[in-house]
């Protein structure tokens, strides 16, 4: 999601913080980065952070594998 609009949580990411969480994690949701963007959760490992993006099927043309414009976009501006 890009920084004007509203974060939304889906039910899958929902489920996947809760995994983190369960595996001692102490993930951070919806962590805005200096590109604009938001990414998911960003979770800190072995003093390396990393970001999580879950790409549920809203992410995808119909119900193909083929990801869509704003995902592709979004994909190619997060470093």
């Amino acid at each position: 999601v890009f920084t004007s609009e509203d974060p939304t949580v889906s039910k899958l990411q929902e489920d996947v913080v809760a995994q983190l969480s369960s595996i001692g994690l102490d993930p951070k949701e919806e962590v805005l980065v200096g590109c604009g963007y938001r990414i998911d959760a960003v979770v800190e490992v072995n003093g390396k952070t990393i970001g999580i993006e879950v790409d549920g099927p809203s992410h995808f043309i119909g119900r193909s594998k083929s990801p869509t414009g704003s995902t592709i976009l979004k994909r190619r501006q997060v470093p």
